[in-house]
């Protein structure tokens, strides 16, 4: 098991650029999955050897399962603060929500300028959308009714979209950091355990 972690470890790690602070929680997140299997095989280690050789206290063995456990505790512990530093503040998400947010916006400052309330009547009227015979008065109110439809649309969006995010957030504050202190402080307790 501790040899898959290894090779899943090395295969989630050679896979990045980290000059990319985009990429960073994406790796913590599989080396916090992975991270049990390798307990297991660790603290399946230590069982066999103390019940194989009870008399003995440090066997090569145990040794191993110590400086193991150490190392994997000590990337544990390294992926708390990536995983705190990752805010997404930086990603696809978060360039949507800003895209979304100036686009709103722009739609706002159609709404309250006339002249442009009026071109959107005008264009409205152009495309069939009004009837033939409507005043200046009608395309106005259909341009602001139009207008007012797609800024509550973009409105919604918008807080869907910053839901998604704090969710997400949320997620890997609860899955990616608590994960890995809980199994830092398993990692050390077994290399502990394995020279005690």
């Amino acid at each position: 098991m501790v040899v898959v972690l290894l090779l899943q470890m090395a295969a989630v790690l050679t896979g990045v650029d980290w000059s990319d602070e985009t990429r960073r929680p994406q790796v913590i997140g599989p080396l916090v999955a992975i991270a049990p299997m390798g307990f297991m095989g660790l603290l399946i280690a230590l069982i066999g050897s103390r019940l194989d050789l009870p008399e003995q206290r440090l066997t090569p063995l145990r040794w191993v399962v110590c400086v193991l456990s150490a190392v994997l505790a000590i990337g544990m512990l390294t992926a708390v603060p990536l995983s705190l530093s990752s805010d997404g503040s930086a990603g696809p998400a978060a360039q949507r929500i800003d895209q979304g947010r100036k686009a709103l916006e722009e739609a706002r400052t159609i709404r309250k300028d006339d002249k442009q309330v009026a071109a959107v009547g005008e264009q409205l009227a152009q495309a069939g959308q009004l009837a033939a015979d409507a005043t200046a008065e009608d395309k106005k109110r259909a341009a602001e009714q139009m207008i007012d439809m797609q800024i509550a649309q973009m409105d919604e969006q918008l807080k869907s979209l910053e839901t998604q995010q704090s969710r997400a957030a949320s997620q890997r504050l609860i899955g990616g950091t608590g994960s890995a202190v809980v199994l830092a402080i398993a990692f050390v307790l077994l290399a502990l355990c394995a020279v005690l």
